[in-house]
């Protein structure tokens, strides 16, 4: 079993021995990205022993630390960019809201405008049928009056 210790961290990891399978085919390209005690025991014969192991893991450990600190790096970008676009998403609703309560005043306004003018109009029209009405009934005494002074007296 292959274990590290992020030293960034503090977090201990332990690999069970799945990434020395993976990586086998894969030594360190690089003997600076470990650590000098981990590299020091390494036979330069080429045989395979278990510090080529240490190595292996190693080189694995260092690996996905640089991907953890990217997925990391990346996630806090994507987090920005999804509190930017919230903000702006809220920004547009409050504006939104200002623009629709405006436009309700506004109508309001017009409907009270509206019914003001249909009370007036209302009010004119029941005068205008009243004075219809007067009128009708004083046509009709008139004629009335036409008609009994035509058989009282008829024409000469």
């Amino acid at each position: 079993m292959s274990s590290s210790i992020f030293p960034s961290t503090g977090y201990h990891v332990s690999f069970n021995g799945y990434l020395d399978d993976i990586f086998s085919d894969f030594p360190p390209q690089n003997p600076l990205l470990f650590s000098s005690s981990d590299n020091s025991t390494q036979k330069t014969n080429g045989s395979s022993s278990g510090s080529d192991d240490c190595g292996t893991n190693q080189w694995a450990v260092n690996m996905n630390d640089e991907r953890r600190r990217k997925r990391m790096i990346s996630n806090r970008e994507s987090a920005k960019r999804s509190r930017v676009r919230k903000q702006k998403h809220l920004e547009n609703l409050k504006n939104q809201v200002t623009r629709y309560t405006m436009g309700n005043e506004e109508l309001k306004n017009r409907l009270r405008f509206v019914n003001h003018n249909g009370q007036l109009l209302k009010r004119e029209n029941d005068r205008l049928r009243s004075a219809s009405l007067m009128l009708q009934q004083t046509l009709s005494n008139l004629h009335q009056l036409l008609l009994v002074e035509d058989l009282h007296y008829p024409l000469l």
